[in-house]
C-alpha cells in the first residue's frame, strides 16, 4: 500500500524503450569464428537494434527511461536509448524476463506493474502488479518477473512500470517505464547457443539477433561472478555506453532487503526453447 504523496513525481523523458536479485545466467557458447578478431574491433558484443517492429504504445514520444531528483540521485532502467521518438521495442526470448535498474538509496515502498498492450485501442490489460518494501544502497538491481505470473505471449508488446514511492522522510517519487516484446529464437541462434561456452560469446549471439534483455542479463551475471576478469568488465561497459547508459558505469550490483519473497530471488531464466 502506497504512502500519501507529498510532492509530484520527478521524471525525465528520454527517447528510448526497453527488463530484485539477479537471476542465474544460463551457459550458452558459440564458434569463435563468428566474432570479429579483437584487433579489428574493440567490442565483441555489438547490440543490433531490431527493426521498427511494433513501436511502444505507452508514451509519446518515447518511453520514460530515467527519472532523477538530482544528477546524482537517479532511477534508471537499463534499456537502450535509440535517440528516436518511435524506437523499436526491445526484444526478449523469455516468458518472464529480468529487468535491471540503477536505483538510488532506497528505504521504502516500490512497485512494479506489467501490462499487455492493445495496438487497436491503445489501451492495455494489466497482468501483474506488486508493491513491496525495499531497502538498498544505491546500485544495480534486477527484477525477475515471478514464475506464477502469466508468461509473455509471442509477438505481443508489453509495457512495464517501476516506481520508487516516496516516504515522509524521503519526499522523492521516481518512476521509469519501459517495454518488451517476446520473440522465438531462430534455429541458427538456438544451435549456436548450444555450442557456446563463454558468457561473452553468448552475449554476442543475443546482441547480433537484437535480443536486448538476454544480452544484458548474460553480461550482468558474468560481471557478478567474474569481477576480476577485465574482458567481461570491458564488454559490460561498452554495452552500457552503446545504450547511452553512461550514468550507470560507476555503479556496482547491490543486494537488496525486501518483504516480497516472490519478487527477489535467484531464479534460473526460462528462455522458452
Amino acid at each position: 500500500m502506497f504512502l500519501p504523496k507529498l510532492s509530484p513525481k520527478k521524471t525525465l523523458i528520454a527517447s528510448a524503450c526497453s527488463c530484485l536479485a539477479v537471476s542465474t545466467a544460463i551457459a550458452l557458447p558459440l564458434s569463435f569464428s563468428l566474432f570479429t578478431p579483437p584487433s579489428q574491433a574493440q567490442s565483441r558484443v555489438r547490440y543490433n537494434p531490431p527493426s521498427n517492429l511494433g513501436t511502444p504504445i505507452v508514451s509519446t514520444p518515447g518511453i520514460l527511461r530515467s527519472a532523477c531528483e538530482t544528477a546524482e540521485v537517479c532511477l534508471i532502467a537499463l534499456v537502450p536509448d535509440l535517440k528516436v521518438a518511435n524506437a523499436p521495442v526491445p526484444l526478449t526470448i523469455s516468458e518472464r524476463p529480468t529487468v535491471y535498474f540503477l536505483i538510488p538509496n532506497v528505504d521504502g515502498n516500490v512497485s512494479f506493474t506489467l501490462t499487455e498492450e492493445d495496438i487497436r485501442s491503445e489501451k492495455g490489460r494489466r497482468i501483474y502488479t506488486t508493491t513491496f518494501y525495499l531497502k538498498s544502497k544505491a546500485g544495480i538491481i534486477a527484477f525477475k518477473i515471478p514464475d506464477h505470473v502469466q508468461g509473455l505471449k509471442l509477438g505481443k508488446n508489453y509495457s512495464w512500470r517501476f516506481t520508487k514511492n516516496f516516504t515522509i522522510n524521503d519526499p522523492t517519487d521516481l518512476e521509469v517505464i519501459g517495454s518488451m516484446r517476446r520473440v522465438l529464437p531462430n534455429q541458427n541462434l538456438i544451435t549456436q547457443l548450444k555450442k557456446a561456452s563463454l558468457p561473452i560469446e553468448r552475449a554476442a549471439l543475443f546482441a547480433q539477433e537484437s535480443i536486448w534483455y538476454e544480452t544484458l542479463q548474460t553480461l550482468a551475471e558474468a560481471m557478478q561472478g567474474n569481477t576480476n576478469k577485465s574482458e567481461i568488465v570491458s564488454e559490460w561497459n561498452e554495452l552500457l555506453k552503446s545504450a547511452s547508459l553512461n550514468k550507470v558505469l560507476p555503479h556496482k550490483f547491490v543486494k537488496a532487503a525486501e518483504t516480497s519473497p516472490e519478487s527477489i530471488s535467484n531464479p534460473s531464466p526460462n528462455y522458452g526453447y
